[in-house]
């Protein structure tokens, strides 16, 4: 079963480097003084959401680098990659002269990190971003807004974004009253990776996605963010619907190995979804058409 090929990447980078999940949401390491220093106007981002989150708080004219498989908006293609899940190249991060580093605590390690912060000692500032939940997004983009001097059009979009929450939320709880199932959850399990077999804690943002859309996330309550399970664990624990990302819209997943367990409920409900993982693995404002698709499928049960 595939997923997408960038966010298995950084699951394996964060099994493999321990990051911690107890940071803030975001954080800026070096702050300018506005009336003495220009705003920032060479940024380079390392993780593929992040050049989005720029480009919603106004600033997407000004990178001049960003990750692999960097793709929204169309005009980041172009730009030069500095970094992918498992490594950075500074020598061409130094050659592209940055004075904005923005980095996802959940993709890029803490000895990376530390090796950039060597490499850039002066005049360069630093941006952390780790959303957790949903209105996170609309947070990091007024941080990086602040940063880049465009509030204004950061706070406009981190507004929008909180009103497209604010309304899948009302819509849920509307459509449970209509139904008169506000205590029905419905059993998901959400696929990670097939090979091992992998999910996600409560942690990720995407469990915060699964709870607004009425969803009971089995495994939630693993210390591990992605935590490896068992075939039997998933059979025993039934769930009702799976979901998995994938690399686009075009490629289905193999649901072979559920499908054979005929009393599987997500067999029964025939309730194997594939999710486009450009827009669901990406903690960015178009998150939400994935989290929409999310709470359709769910409700489809409910």
């Amino acid at each position: 079963m595939r997923s997408p090929g960038f966010s298995i990447a950084l699951i394996a980078s964060q099994i493999l480097f321990g990051i911690s999940l107890s940071f803030s949401t975001n954080e800026i390491f070096a702050k300018q003084d506005r009336h003495t220093q220009p705003y920032p106007q060479r940024i380079i981002t390392l993780a593929p959401h992040l050049s989005e989150l720029v480009d919603s708080a106004g600033g997407s004219d000004r990178l001049v680098g960003v990750s692999a498989f960097s793709n929204f908006p169309t005009s980041v293609k172009q730009l030069p990659i500095t970094s992918d899940a498992r490594s950075i190249d500074l020598e061409k991060m130094k050659s592209l002269g940055p004075d904005l580093i923005i980095y996802w605590r959940g993709g890029t390690s803490e000895s990376q990190i530390q090796s950039i912060k060597k490499t850039f000692t002066k005049d360069v500032q630093f941006i952390a971003v780790e959303p957790k939940k949903l209105l996170d997004i609309a947070t990091d983009i007024e941080t990086i807004g602040k940063a880049l001097g465009t509030d204004l059009v950061a706070k406009k979009n981190a507004d929008v974004l909180r009103l497209k929450i604010t309304e899948l939320r009302n819509k849920e709880n509307n459509q449970n009253k209509q139904k008169n199932i506000s205590q029905r959850k419905v059993r998901v399990f959400y696929q990670v990776w097939a090979q091992p077999l992998m999910t996600l804690n409560q942690d990720h943002i995407i469990s915060d996605i699964i709870q607004l859309c009425g969803g009971e996330q089995l495994f939630a309550n693993e210390k591990v963010l992605v935590p490896t399970v068992s075939r039997e664990a998933v059979i025993k624990a039934n769930p009702e619907i799976i979901f998995t990302a994938v690399d686009n819209q075009k490629m289905t997943s193999d649901w072979s190995m559920w499908t054979s367990f005929s009393q599987l409920a997500a067999t029964k409900n025939k309730a194997f979804v594939d999710l486009d993982g450009d827009i669901i693995s990406r903690p960015s404002p178009r998150i939400m058409q994935g989290a929409q698709k999310i709470c359709t499928e769910i409700n489809q049960l409910r």
